[in-house]
């Protein structure tokens, strides 16, 4: 990441499967087009243009684009270094809407999204420009868009949406239920029963919203809450970590993190204290 910022304007990228990642920084996602479904921590979305996602820190996210449309989006990654060194006093409140509400679903109006197209449009132009000043600019202009953004949510007539239809209240109530308990042996049948429904609907209900199986969500949550673990403890044996994070079996969990994260659990771990870790990550 270039500077505390990285900036993704307009991407119509399309991956196979469900791209479950998480990431030490904050990602501010703007949806211009398409059909798509994402799931963000404990969250299902069904998006519409012109919503931003407000993404804190290392929460497990992954979008359930259709492939059937185009699927636009502008995404930025940043660190705060990024506003502090060009606003110092404006950060916190820059800052404000990532932290109280941690992830957050913003619905922009005609005119709010016109805006911020064009202050996205903006920031490519400068990125784009050559200029010697060409960052100070894009985080100048990603500043103003933060700045729109606190306006925007501390309307009095703004709320979170609820999932729309009957099949996502189902498949949220069942990513409710797995936050609530993948630290805790757990089957197909015990989510199904707790919400009242078949295996079979459940298991294909969840494929058809999110993208992905039931367990595949399971383990990559379980994933996701092992490195943080690792990051906060760097003490804390690999094993007991991975019992904390709802596995049973070490051999498992090492399995499960290599292929998820693209390295070991310990290597994992030296990366986010700065050393050079043996393996790779691909987020």
């Amino acid at each position: 990441m270039l500077n505390g910022l990285d900036f993704t304007y307009r991407n119509t990228g399309h991956y196979e499967g469900a791209q479950f990642h998480s990431h030490p920084f904050y990602e501010l996602y703007f949806f211009h087009g398409g059909q798509c479904t994402y799931i963000v921590g404990d969250r299902l979305w069904t998006l519409a243009p012109g919503d931003i996602l407000l993404l804190h820190g290392m929460t497990l996210h992954c979008p359930n684009p259709s492939p059937e449309v185009p699927y636009v989006r502008s995404i930025i990654h940043f660190e705060p270094s990024v506003l502090q060194r060009q606003l110092p006093n404006d950060t916190a409140k820059l800052l404000e809407p990532f932290e109280r509400f941690g992830n957050a679903r913003l619905s922009l109006d005609g005119a709010e999204r016109a805006d911020a197209e064009k202050l996205l449009s903006d920031m490519h132009a400068v990125q784009q420009g050559g200029s010697p000043f060409a960052a100070q600019r894009t985080a100048l202009r990603f500043a103003e868009l933060l700045y729109a953004i606190n306006e925007w949510f501390d309307k009095p007539q703004r709320r979170q949406l609820e999932p729309a239809s009957e099949r996502e209240r189902h498949v949220q109530r069942a990513i409710t239920f797995v936050e609530e308990h993948f630290t805790a042996a757990m089957t197909l049948k015990q989510i199904a029963d707790a919400l009242h429904l078949t295996k079979p609907y459940l298991s294909q209900l969840f494929k058809d919203v999110t993208g992905t199986t039931i367990f595949k969500y399971v383990y990559n949550r379980r994933i996701n809450q092992a490195k943080l673990l690792l990051q906060l403890d760097a003490s804390r044996p690999v094993s007991e970590v991975a019992h904390a994070a709802g596995f049973v079996h070490p051999a498992h969990f090492s399995r499960m993190f290599k292929e998820t994260v693209g390295c070991t659990a310990e290597a994992f771990r030296a990366r986010m204290r700065g050393i050079p870790p043996t393996g790779t990550l691909h987020e």
